[in-house]
């Protein structure tokens, strides 16, 4: 039994001698220490031990260095720095009072350059036993939070493959998603689907920028832009989030955040110009860059959380998913920003990780859920409207053939009554005159009589083919075909027209149907006038714009409240509107201060009219 606990005292012991060595940090607050003099102060004892597996001193000035020695444990394993954006890392060993640099890398450098490809900075330990590693961390004035592992590479295998599978379901997500909005916005080509097809690729750039695949696969050999890379997209997410909120919200212009929104596009938009072509010897000066970004970053939250409280206190649900989707992207931000911070627990390994990219990923499930329900209510929108166009354009087909039918009875009764019984009168006459009268006097007599009649009958004939088809506008054009029926009614001493008619010089970019209906409608405008109005004088103008057709007619007459019965007829002001509303015109009615009624009628004019 003694000889049991020797044993295990002993081996306790070994293991404790054989224990890693631990890892030191030292902040060069002077920026010009060698490696040596950092060497001498580790070897003192005035470096401290970096507690845990992370450091974070925030924005920094200094540069810092990591100390540790080499030993039976560590060796031919790797070190792990798990911060992807440090401007500057050289990695030396001392060995036999010889310090050498061995890597030199970086953000500010050629990604192949890092000595292990990957989208972290991984250093072999290959010194022998009782070397020193010294890496100087330079990340001046910037943030720096440093995280710090020393694995195995079967450790480091196993949490490379654990990443890599989660970062490809993830990435698949985004990916799948992107490419059916990019297929949406095709074929529905509503601007919304592409405010978020830009909102969703601005998105995964500024995550790939953040995670280092940006750098590791689409830009490695720009260095310049790697540093450069989050700031930029992160003041374009900026845009893009208002845009895509405006665009699904469908906020107005007369909101009072609009404009506040305008103006912190704008200025997020400069400020991404900014750290895009900020010349580097004005590196100093991104503290106050990183400032104005984070400033504009709180800004367009605050002002986007006010827009949708607005939207959603207008009862648009619309906005609830979009609130819904930005809160569960803020909170897996913030957890994630929390941890690298050190202001969380950092074994939530998930979230220190892939809390942003989960939070996108669930914002965009909830967005298209949105997007669905949106689609739908437009959908049933629609529908609801292409009903009520069918009703409204049945119930006009109906008001035109009843109109068509009108008129072909009020011909049926000319026909009937003024030419039939004319014709018959003439034939009685005629027969009068060739069997019973053989006096020449009296013949002479009937048969003038008979003429006068058969006149009669030809001008009503006449006057029904005006009715049916206004040949005078084929033949002396539009113009001189309303002249011909305005004097035509003056003729008849029942009233006094004028008219003023301006334009129709060249007609022939009208089609004769347009024209005909234009005649009609003036046609259609004395006549009611002329039945129902009493009025002794009137004033027709026909002007012809740029993209519409002015008619107005004004009579003296009893007005339009004496005169429902015209308003409510079938061959009265109803035939007129059926007209105007064939042509998606507009008819305004209202009575004159002095007596009598005032008629405005605007007709647009469009390809298909001319």
């Amino acid at each position: 039994m003694v000889r049991f606990l020797g044993i295990l005292l002993f081996v306790v012991v070994f293991c404790d001698a054989l224990a890693a060595s631990p890892i030191h940090i030292y902040e060069d607050k002077t920026n010009t220490q060698s490696p040596a003099e950092v060497l001498s102060i580790f070897k003192t004892g005035k470096t401290r031990e970096l507690q845990g597996e992370t450091f974070n001193p925030g924005f920094t000035k200094s540069t810092f260095w990591l100390i540790f020695r080499s030993d039976p444990i560590n060796f031919n394993h790797k070190l792990l720095i798990g911060n992807s954006h440090i401007n500057k890392l050289e990695f030396l060993v001392s060995e036999d009072e010889k310090t050498k640099l061995r890597y030199v890398t970086g953000d500010h450098f050629l990604f192949r350059q890092r000595p292990i490809n990957n989208r972290l900075f991984i250093f072999p330990l290959e010194a022998r036993a009782g070397s020193v590693y010294l890496i100087k961390v330079d990340k001046r004035s910037e943030s720096l939070q440093l995280s710090v592992q020393i694995l195995s590479a079967e450790q480091l295998l196993q949490k490379s493959s654990r990443e890599n599978l989660i970062t490809g379901i993830l990435w698949g997500i985004i990916i799948l998603v992107i490419v059916f909005v990019c297929f949406m916005y095709i074929t529905v080509g509503e601007k919304l689907y592409l405010h978020y097809l830009l909102y969703l690729l601005v998105a995964s750039l500024w995550i790939a920028a953040d995670k280092g695949y940006g750098y590791q696969f689409l830009w490695p050999d720009f260095p310049e832009f790697a540093s450069r890379a989050r700031p930029v997209f992160n003041a374009i997410l900026n845009i893009m989030i208002i845009q895509l909120m405006q665009s699904f919200v469908n906020q107005s212009t007369q909101s009072p955040f609009y404009k506040p929104l305008y103006f912190t596009k704008i200025a997020s938009f400069v400020l991404a110009l900014c750290f895009l072509f900020l010349p580097a010897e004005f590196h100093s000066l991104s503290y106050w860059f990183l400032g104005a970004l984070l400033f504009l970053g709180a800004l367009t939250v605050i002002l986007v959380a006010f827009s949708l409280i607005e939207q959603i206190i207008a009862g648009n649900k619309a906005a609830w998913f979009y609130t819904i989707s930005i809160f569960m992207l803020v909170v897996f931000s913030v957890a994630e920003l929390s941890i690298h911070s050190g202001s969380s627990n950092n074994e939530l390994y998930y979230l220190s990780n892939f809390g942003i990219q989960t939070g996108l990923v669930i914002e965009i499930i909830i967005l298209n859920f949105g997007l669905a329900h949106r689609f739908n209510s437009y959908k049933n929108e629609k529908e609801a409207l292409l009903i009520e166009v069918n009703k409204k354009q049945n119930e006009l087909t109906e008001r035109i053939i009843e109109t068509q039918e009108t008129e072909r009875r009020k011909i049926a009764d000319q026909l009937h009554d003024d030419v039939g019984s004319m014709l018959s009168l003439a034939i009685l006459q005629i027969s009068s005159a060739t069997d019973n009268h053989p006096d020449e006097e009296k013949t002479k007599i009937n048969l003038e009589k008979s003429m006068r009649v058969l006149g009669t009958v030809s001008d009503t004939i006449r006057n029904m083919s005006h009715t049916l088809t206004p040949l005078a506008i084929e033949k002396y054009g539009f113009k001189n075909a309303v002249i011909d029926l305005v004097a035509s009614i003056n003729l008849t001493d029942k009233i006094d027209v004028e008219h003023v008619i301006l334009g129709f010089e060249n007609t022939d970019n009208y089609s004769s149907n347009f024209l005909n209906d234009m005649y009609r409608i003036s046609q259609e405008l004395l006549n009611n006038i002329i039945k129902h109005s009493e009025a002794s004088h009137c004033l027709i103008q026909l002007i012809e714009h740029e993209d519409a057709i002015s008619i107005q007619i004004e009579d003296n007459g009893k007005g339009m409240k004496n005169d429902q019965l015209s308003i409510k007829s079938g061959m009265g002001i109803s035939n007129i509107k059926s007209r105007v509303d064939y042509f998606k015109g507009q008819v305004e009615f209202s009575e004159k201060l002095e007596g009598g009624t005032l008629i405005n009628i605007e007709i647009p004019i469009k390809g298909d009219e001319s």
